[in-house]
């Protein structure tokens, strides 16, 4: 009786399981993981059953269920190492494996017709276990050939990733490899040596407990999940969603504070006619104020004694529009400082809302957010984001003096390069700790590793700009992740471009990054003065730096020398 208590409590251990992977997931939450816990729950159910039952028939039947969770909990595991891997399953190989595992389940469950998967089946007792004695048929083979093709295929991927060096934690493939051993020995073993009842539901609990403690970890992984939650945390922000027929989907709390009949609104339907404070000031029946064309556009509201910039933002999915999302955004207290200085002059009033659409602008926000969240990682550049983005904002005001000289610069040009300059590091995500974080000099394979961070930026800038409507921003946001580290003389890193090869906003950056390396103190070197930090960029014009870009930046010396004495204070 006691042993079988033991495959009961395996049972609710790993429905426990399921639920404390649930309720601590996020919002994403991962189907495949969450798959992998219901099937290993299903296959501890039919050992529970088949170790309490005292007829054949139902020993068959916890059999089957036992034979069908084990194979879809190693159908969705393999699944979820792929994912770790940072790799995806084909769709078609996906579809192969779950249709074999289902066949192998039929044969287990037509046994008794066919007696394909076991020729002879009866039923004996064990230390007050019921078990079942059975001679295996060919069916047997086919089940052993597909645990041993995923338990290889899983191996091989680990050891390709880990060769590979790609975005995956090189513990957490160990981890793998090593989980995947003991998996296959705890099934081994205890047959090579007749052992007669099965250790299974005790493996899948220590695998699925594993995972578990996994799931906590991927989520400090996910940038987007750690996006999400900054952003919900954020006070002063608000949204409503409505579909592409301008039918409500759904908002939050911050968004009833604002409009207060939300909460009389069905779902899934209109806004009455009897709301019309909410329609007028939505322009939601506007014939002249059309949606789609003001998307990403910026318009006040005005709410009783409180301000708010209303943000109609498109949502996709596949390139296909399939609602909006409404940002309400507080700017009550911007509002209220412009007032109190309305006595000013007019170039002073435009300044100050241009720099406070600038403030709530929610793609400046999340962009300057991630960089900094990238930043943090990396011991010895701290404030390095900051500073760069605000010497482009400087270098940018004496590149447009000379436009006429160069026929690219342009204000709107300007103003995208400010914007995408803190995004120039992002790469830097996909740098292992243990380099990023070295107290010193890189040795040369070191250095190499670092020199990854410049074609993952382009990478993940545009990941995070793919839905942008703004090509030109994406463009340009891009290249400067990409292309920063790029010479003059073709010297740089990654694609060694030479001259005009070299995007011009990449070649802007460039000045602007070396400069900030040089007059900053890390741990593996003095700051250097001004002048020799000038006098260095001087010596490299026409060498890691364009010639003519060089000396407008040497022109800004005077300004750059007052904004970092202001901030080193």
């Amino acid at each position: 009786m006691v042993m079988k208590i033991i495959y009961l409590v395996a049972t609710f251990i790993s429905l426990f399981e399921l639920i404390i992977f649930y309720e601590t997931s996020p919002l994403n939450l991962n189907k495949n993981f969450l798959l992998l816990y219901v099937t290993t729950l299903i296959s501890n159910f039919g050992y529970s059953l088949l170790v309490f039952t005292t007829t054949l028939e139902a020993a068959l039947i916890g059999n089957v269920f036992s034979y069908f969770g084990s194979i879809c909990t190693i159908f969705f595991m393999f699944y979820v190492i792929i994912e770790m891997c940072g790799k995806k399953m084909p769709l078609p190989l996906g579809f192969l494996l779950f249709g074999y595992s289902i066949a192998v389940t039929v044969m287990v469950a037509t046994t008794e017709m066919n007696h394909f998967f076991y020729k002879e089946v009866a039923l004996s007792k064990l230390y007050g276990l019921t078990i079942i004695k059975t001679k295996n048929g060919p069916g047997m083979f086919l089940y052993l050939a597909y645990l041993a093709i995923i338990n290889i295929s899983a191996i091989i991927i680990i050891l390709v990733t880990l060769l590979q060096r790609k975005k995956a934690s090189k513990r957490v493939l160990f981890s793998l490899l090593g989980m995947i051993v003991f998996g296959t020995l705890a099934y081994v073993i205890p047959v090579s040596f007749g052992v007669k009842f099965n250790l299974m539901p005790f493996t899948y609990i220590i695998l699925q407990t594993y995972f578990l403690r996994f799931a906590f970890k991927a989520n400090s992984y996910d940038l987007v999940a750690n996006l999400m939650n900054v952003y919900k945390q954020r006070g002063g922000y608000g949204y409503i969603a409505f579909d592409h027929k301008k039918r409500l989907l759904g908002y939050d709390d911050f968004a009833t504070e604002v409009f207060p009949q939300l909460k009389e609104i069905r779902l899934d339907s209109m806004i009455p006619d009897i709301c019309t404070s909410m329609i007028e000031k939505l322009h939601y029946n506007d014939e002249n104020w059309n949606w789609n064309e003001n998307c990403n556009k910026d318009f006040k509201i005005l709410n009783q004694d409180k301000a708010f910039i209303c943000t109609i933002h498109p949502m996709t999915s596949r390139m296909k529009r399939t609602g909006f999302l409404l940002e309400l955004r507080d700017d009550t207290e911007q509002q209220n400082y412009i007032k109190s200085i309305s006595d000013f002059n007019k170039e002073l009033s435009r300044m100050v809302r241009e720099k406070t659409s600038q403030v709530t602008s929610m793609q400046e926000s999340i962009i300057r957010g991630m960089a900094i969240m990238v930043e943090s990682r990396d011991n010895s550049t701290g404030g390095h984001v900051a500073r760069t983005s605000d010497s482009i904002r400087i270098f940018a005001q004496e590149l447009l003096k000379h436009k006429n000289e160069i026929p690219e610069i342009t204000q709107e040009f300007c103003d995208l390069l400010i914007k995408a300059a803190p995004m120039h590091d992002l790469g830097k995500i996909a740098v292992d700790d243990s380099i990023l974080r070295k107290p010193g000099r890189y040795e040369p394979e070191e250095y190499e590793k670092m020199k990854i961070h410049a074609e993952k930026g382009a990478v993940i800038v545009q990941e995070v700009l793919r839905e942008s409507t703004d090509k030109d921003f994406e463009r340009i946001a891009e290249n400067v992740a990409h292309y920063h580290h790029e010479r003059w003389n073709g010297e740089g890193y990654p694609d060694h471009l030479k001259g005009e090869e070299i995007p011009l906003e990449a070649r802007i950056m460039a000045l602007a990054d070396v400069f900030d390396a040089l007059v900053s103190q890390r741990c593996y070197k003095n700051a250097m003065d001004f002048d020799e930090a000038f006098e260095l960029i001087q010596q490299d014009l026409g060498k890691h730096f364009d010639p003519i870009i060089g000396k407008l930046f040497i022109l800004c010396r005077p300004q750059i020398e007052k904004y970092y004495n202001s901030v080193n204070k």
